[in-house]
């Protein structure tokens, strides 16, 4: 399992808006200890290192990681539920990154792996005051379906959003 997670072929090289290059590739063991920082600089509540550590196993496909210079700069956390519906967990880009379009083809690249894998329905929750990130999902097509009270641990509620291809 481990030798799986060691391979970091690129898988897409993209510029962002500065027109430096990025490389999207799937995560390694190595890249979850900035993970979790990005994790902790992007969430009041962030996810542990253990469960961070348990998706990159278990979904190593769709855990893809964005690399400038070396470094890991955003990440995005997809897995594939009931056959068809592909379920982004979780999106993150270092906040001296962001607003580059980075997280945009961090969302565009882990559709394709799930698509590949068979999604034809894509679904992630977001925070109601999370206007920008909002905006990123509406932008690739996902529209809000409804709200459920209460989803985050400070009581705030999210808005679950569905795009269907």
């Amino acid at each position: 399992m481990k030798g799986i997670l060691r391979k970091m072929r690129p898988m897409k090289t993209i510029k962002i808006k500065d027109n430096e290059e990025v490389i999207i590739r799937r995560v390694t063991l190595k890249d979850l200890a900035i993970v979790f920082e990005i994790e902790k600089l992007s969430f009041r509540d962030p996810y542990p290192l253990d469960l961070l550590h348990t998706l990159a196993i278990l979904n190593n496909e769709t855990f893809l990681v964005a690399v400038h210079n070396e470094k890991v700069v955003g990440y995005v956390i997809g897995t594939l539920r009931w056959d068809i519906v592909g379920h982004i967990i979780n999106i993150a880009v270092h906040p001296d990154f962001r607003g580059r379009g980075i997280g945009k083809a961090l969302m565009i690249e882990v559709m394709k792996e799930l698509r590949r894998k068979g999604a034809k329905i894509f679904r992630l929750e977001v925070r109601v005051s999370n206007v920008v990130a909002q905006k990123l999902y509406e932008s690739l097509g996902f529209r809000k379906s409804y709200t459920i009270p209460n989803y985050y641990s400070d009581g705030e509620a999210c808005y679950v959003m569905f795009k269907r291809d």
